[in-house]
C-alpha cells in the first residue's frame, strides 16, 4: 500500500522512474520534509545535479556541486568516465555528497550547509577501494565509508 505524507493526498498515476532523463544512479535523502535528490554526471559539467522535492513526485533543479573548474578536472576522460553514483546524506546540520571519480583520483566527499549554496572543495580519500561509496554515522558520533568492492583501477 502506498504511504501518504503528512497532508498530502497520494497522487493516482506518477512516472516510474522517479526522475526521467539523463539521472542516473538517484540517492535521495530527507531532511525534515524536505527531500533532496542527486544523480551522476559522469564528466559533465556542471556536474552532480542537486533537486529539490516536497513529495517525492515533482522535483527541481537547484543547483550542482560541482560547478566550479578547480573543483575537478575532467579534461581527457571518457563520456563514462568520471563521476558515479553519487550518494547524498546529511547529519548535523551537514550536508554530506561522496562519489567515486573514476579514472580521476577514486573517491571524494564534499559538503554544505544548504545544498543550493556553493559546496566545499573536494576532500580526497585515499585507499578506499570499490565503487558507490556511502558515509554511515555511528551512535558513538564516528562516521564510517562503506564501498561496494570494486579494483577500478584495473578498468
Amino acid at each position: 500500500m502506498p504511504f501518504a505524507l503528512k497532508g498530502q493526498e497520494i497522487p493516482k498515476y506518477y512516472d516510474n522512474p522517479v526522475l526521467s532523463g539523463f539521472n542516473p544512479d538517484p540517492s535521495i535523502c530527507r531532511v525534515n520534509d524536505d527531500y533532496y535528490m542527486v544523480t551522476s554526471s559522469f564528466i559533465w559539467y556542471p556536474g552532480i545535479p542537486i533537486y529539490h522535492s516536497k513529495d517525492l513526485v515533482n522535483w527541481e533543479v537547484i543547483g550542482h556541486a560541482i560547478d566550479r573548474p578547480d573543483m575537478i578536472d575532467m579534461n581527457g576522460l571518457n563520456d563514462n568516465d568520471g563521476i558515479w553514483a553519487v550518494t547524498i546524506r546529511y547529519h548535523n546540520g551537514i550536508f554530506y555528497l561522496i562519489t567515486t571519480a573514476h579514472k580521476n583520483g577514486e573517491h571524494f566527499y564534499i559538503t554544505a550547509t544548504d545544498p543550493k549554496e556553493p559546496w566545499s572543495a573536494p576532500v580526497w580519500l585515499k585507499d578506499t577501494a570499490g565503487i558507490d561509496p556511502s558515509l554511515f554515522w555511528d551512535d558513538d558520533g564516528r562516521c564510517y565509508y562503506t564501498g561496494n568492492f570494486w579494483d577500478f583501477k584495473k578498468s
